[in-house]
């Protein structure tokens, strides 16, 4: 049976690079320091030093327990780590994993608000595709997702589905700036930047665009959203994103207008199908709530 005392004792010496050193480290005498390595050396089999004199020096079979050692002790430190918190009452932590265009918009604008209120949480967002932000929420790596909408299955559960509107974005010298809403005819053989046929908003797109006398002229495609905003603030053309991405639009300076057409932006909520939610995640979703509803409106 390992001892973790002997285990201490051991990383000691190996990182301090002496039995004297690693006594006065450990606060105790040179003796038990030797006696606890040898005790090791013991139950493990593995010589884990020459020793010369008063000088040890680490063998090869030392190193590679010691980078085991030291791994073990990293996650029993965060365990500690954890308790104290827990102890203080200061354990609200919240492991999100979301699609890029939800991550960088509105979920970053949901953490804000939470601040604003005073409340604090330790909060870590993942950006990944779908597929993946399921996968980190079945397993419960991720204690929410957002994703593209999905269904439920037998271990992840939806909690909200939600849809918003497309918006119509461009630099604030572009000529449909002039325009309270735009129209599908209104770019006829303008230049857009368009989302990528892989994405079910590009594909959404492009088959209401096949529709069209007059098609837009796509002049580049993104997978993100926030890169086709980017793109037309630098002046490559007009873009359609969804309502958050919009409103980070405007805020940069660029223009925002409605535009007349069926297709949406949607995208659903998820967790794990076992398990329980912190209070944490309710107030995250009900600001969230909150949120959906002003930058719909707020970006019309």
């Amino acid at each position: 049976m390992l001892s973790q005392r002997g285990l201490e004792a051991f990383l000691a010496v190996m990182t301090t690079g002496s039995v004297s050193a690693a006594a006065s480290e450990l606060a105790v005498s040179q003796p038990a320091v030797s006696r606890l390595v040898r005790d090791l050396e013991a139950a493990t089999g593995l010589r884990l030093f020459d020793r010369v004199g008063n000088r040890v020096t680490p063998t090869d079979a030392a190193r590679a327990l010691a980078a085991e050692v030291e791994r073990a002790f990293v996650g029993l430190s965060e365990i500690e780590a954890a308790v104290r918190e827990i102890r203080r009452g200061r354990r609200d932590r919240l492991l999100i994993a979301a699609m890029p265009a939800l991550s960088t918009t509105i979920l970053a604008d949901v953490v804000a608000d939470l601040a604003r209120d005073g409340e604090r949480p330790e909060i870590e967002i993942t950006s990944a595709r779908t597929q993946s932000v399921v996968r980190l929420v079945a397993r419960r790596q991720a204690l929410l997702g957002f994703v593209a909408p999905v269904g439920e299955t037998a271990e992840i559960r939806v909690l909200a589905s939600e849809r918003v509107p497309l918006r119509c974005i461009m630099r604030a010298d572009h000529q449909l700036a002039e325009r309270a809403r735009i129209t599908l005819t209104d770019l006829a053989e303008r230049d857009l930047i368009a989302y990528s046929s892989t994405t079910m908003t590009g594909a959404a797109l492009d088959r209401a665009f096949a529709r069209l006398e007059k098609p837009p002229r796509i002049v580049a495609r993104a997978t993100l959203s926030p890169v086709i905003a980017s793109l037309t603030l630098r002046g490559l053309g007009i873009g359609i994103v969804d309502a958050f991405t919009a409103c980070d639009h405007a805020a940069r300076g660029g223009v925002v207008r409605p535009i007349e057409m069926a297709e949406s932006f949607g995208f659903s909520v998820i967790a794990a199908r076992v398990g329980r939610l912190p209070p944490i995640a309710d107030a995250f979703l009900a600001r969230l709530g909150e949120r959906v509803a002003l930058d719909a409106g707020d970006s019309a």
